[in-house]
């Protein structure tokens, strides 16, 4: 279930009564959750911070309620969560890598996901796909710089921009599964 803005709205609402102030806080966490999966090695800690905050904001929106000092308790230890279910993927694969297979037929599958990618990239509006290139264009530090300038650019907050991008994604993706299962 993805994000909802009445899940956003409420989570930022539960770090703080000023707008402002929540925002900035709701950065704040969002960092630390993605320092926190880096320093335990995981993939993609920008996706499991995103993870551990969507699952927060879905309670939310469920009506559950929190002050302000629970709500940072409560993130931490969903991000825990997400830090064990990451690690138990992650072993599962390790464990499936002798059913791989062959790499001809590996190589095969990643020339189809590649030409489906781009496939989807050029059916995507070019203000979209542009969108999507410049947000996952840089790394580390500069990758914080060029989101925020990216939502000033577009006069939004960054958390707005982050959900823009998440629902981008969302349907980038379903494209490409589309186009590889008309492929299978």
């Amino acid at each position: 279930m993805a994000l909802t803005a009445e899940g956003f709205e409420r989570f930022l609402s539960a770090l703080s009564s000023d707008r402002d102030a929540a925002g900035e806080q709701y950065e704040l966490v969002r960092l630390k959750l993605v320092r926190y999966f880096e320093l335990r090695m995981c993939p993609n800690p920008d996706d499991l911070a995103d993870e551990a905050i969507d699952r927060v904001a879905r309670r939310l929106a469920e009506g559950e309620r929190f002050t302000s000092p629970e709500i940072m308790r409560y993130v931490y230890g969903v991000a825990r969560n997400v830090l064990l279910e990451s690690w138990k993927t992650q072993t599962r694969r390790q464990k499936s890598l002798a059913a791989v297979p062959p790499l001809e037929a590996e190589s095969t599958d990643l020339e189809n996901q590649a030409r489906c990618l781009r496939e989807c990239l050029d059916a995507t509006p070019a203000n979209n796909r542009d969108l999507l290139l410049q947000y996952y264009r840089d790394v580390g530090i500069a990758k914080i710089h060029r989101r925020a300038a990216l939502a000033k650019q577009l006069g939004i907050p960054v958390n707005a921009l982050r959900i823009r991008i998440h629902r981008l994604k969302g349907e980038l993706q379903r494209c490409v599964e589309n186009c590889m299962r008309d492929r299978s």
